[in-house]
């Protein structure tokens, strides 16, 4: 048999059937994006736990000046810190905040600078001027939340020009 013959063939088989429409269409879902959401929320839920006061975190008056630096890192990283030689990436404002609104916003704030590999940033704290009995309430908490976080390598109370012991510079690790 040659090939016209067997389509031929084919054909008068085929000649009866009716061809099936599927109307339902198929959904287009986007691609789930890469992020580890399960990650970050266990990551958020950890440093909330961890984030608890500590008696040496009440002891701060409104002038008092705020330092720290991580162990195994120079001194150098410190006192460029405090002068102000690095260059901000960003900045949050605590004012008006409560303490346990602020906790959440300075674990929220530092967690999205890590996310986006900033290096220096600055969080507002305030004086406590506006504060009952004129004490910083947030100052007292905020350097002992920041030294429990494992990104957080050196922080220093701001210079002047940018909110100085009302402010403090945070240099983070860019991982």
């Amino acid at each position: 048999m040659d090939k016209k013959t067997n389509s031929t063939e084919f054909s008068k088989l085929l000649s009866g059937v009716q061809p099936l429409y599927n109307e339902r269409v198929k959904p287009h879902r986007p691609p789930i994006k890469p992020i580890p959401t399960q990650r970050i929320a266990d990551d958020r839920l950890v440093l909330d736990q961890l984030l608890a006061c500590d008696p040496e975190e009440a002891s701060f008056q409104s002038g008092d000046e705020l330092s720290y630096l991580k162990n195994g890192y120079s001194q150098k990283l410190l006192k460029q810190l405090r002068r102000g030689s690095y260059s901000i990436e960003d900045e949050f404002d605590l004012h008006g905040l409560t303490l346990e609104q602020a906790k959440k916003h300075v674990r929220r704030f530092i967690s999205d600078c890590e996310y986006d590999r900033l290096g220096t940033v600055r969080i507002i704290h305030g004086k406590g001027l506006s504060s009952p009995g004129r004490e910083p309430v947030l100052k007292r908490h905020i350097l002992g939340w920041l030294k429990k976080m494992d990104t957080v390598i050196a922080v220093s109370s701001a210079t002047p020009r940018d909110g100085g012991t009302g402010a403090v510079y945070v240099l983070l690790k860019k991982k």
